[in-house]
């Protein structure tokens, strides 16, 4: 298998450009990815209306990802996600069922490297970067193997995407791929913690949606959560969001996990306020998803959360307080860890 392609990590581009040399007709890749993304087929075996020779030659040249190893369901719908990987490492997703959509949060690299001291994932540490078909079978495996509708996908899961930027942007253009999954460009959002050279490039080659993972609003506050900003820090991330072009109605999504008695004071709102000011924002609190790496860090009481979206609210910022969802089987906002943590 060493030699055979992840028939997942081509676009429908590389996969015809693919098949030229096996002496086949271009109209055939379409074929394939029809197969793949509107039908899920797991094995090659499975694409009948292709000739035997053609499939023979499929089998010897490709591979398929494996599909996902283990469900976790919560009692409030929310299902976590296992995918083991060809080396025997993990990573999780989950699928948040509401109303109006249903969301996949998947996972762009194995463990990370940027240990916010609330975060789970971060205690696993950086392990390696996700390979551009391990982030399109995290999909595929949700819509087709467990059969679960997905109108919105966030890169919120493990791993830091904009340091998996060339995996991360060859699989949203799998996403789009109006012969294959067909997904919107607007129904994808890609969340970094503030690596600031990658944030303009990334946003001009994507076109996607874009969260900044905060929970800081001073730099010495955000040095001690996210010590990436110990690297770029609030007034470089600030500056460089002022700058970019924004088309209008699109806006920066911000993140803020909040503690009791850490970062959930009306004084800390007061201060996002104004590092936001100038940016077109809208921010999602987060109450603390509580877990036993971290027992010291507790969730703030609904008052203090309500408090300190009034005054964001007041400064002209929407602001909205996100429902946790998933304790229970460890799948809530920075509860991830694949198992490794337990091995």
């Amino acid at each position: 298998m060493t030699n055979q392609i992840p028939i997942l990590s081509l676009t429908l581009e590389e996969l015809k450009e693919t098949l030229k040399p096996m002496g086949e007709s271009t109209y055939r890749a379409e074929q394939i990815y029809e197969w793949l993304y509107r039908h899920g087929v797991s094995s090659f075996s499975e694409m009948t209306n292709l000739s035997e020779s053609l499939r023979a030659k499929l089998q010897d040249h490709f591979f398929l990802t494996p599909p996902v190893c283990e469900v976790f369901e919560s009692s409030d719908g929310t299902r976590k996600y296992r995918l083991k990987l060809q080396d025997e490492k993990s990573v999780e997703m989950v699928w948040l069922p509401e109303e109006s959509r249903n969301t996949l949060c998947i996972s762009s690299q194995v463990g990370c490297a940027l240990a916010c001291a609330f975060c789970v994932t971060g205690k696993v540490g950086f392990l390696r970067n996700l390979n551009v078909d391990e982030i399109v079978q995290q999909l595929r495996s949700v819509i087709f193997d467990d059969q679960r509708p997905v109108s919105n996908v966030v890169f919120m899961g493990m791993g830091e995407p904009l340091l998996n930027m060339e995996a991360v942007l060859k699989a949203i253009r799998v996403f789009i791929e109006p012969k294959g999954l067909a997904m919107g460009k607007r129904k994808i959002t890609v969340s970094t913690a503030g690596i600031v050279p990658k944030i303009r490039p990334f946003l001009e080659r994507a076109g996607v949606k874009m969260a900044i993972s905060l929970t800081g609003a001073s730099n010495a506050s955000r040095d001690h959560w996210m010590p990436i900003n110990q690297k770029y820090n609030l007034e470089d991330l600030a500056s460089e969001l002022r700058r970019i072009p924004i088309k209008k109605g699109r806006v920066f999504f911000f993140e803020v996990v909040l503690m009791k008695d850490e970062n959930d004071s009306e004084e800390e709102a007061r201060r996002l306020a104004k590092v936001l000011k100038g940016i077109p924002a809208r921010v999602n609190l987060i109450p603390y998803n509580e877990n036993g790496e971290f027992p010291h860090l507790k969730r703030p009481p609904m008052e203090r959360v309500q408090a300190f979206q009034d005054i964001l609210m007041k400064n002209k910022i929407r602001t909205l307080i996100r429902k946790n969802r998933g304790e229970d089987v460890m799948a809530a906002c920075g509860q991830l860890a694949a198992g490794h943590l337990e091995k």
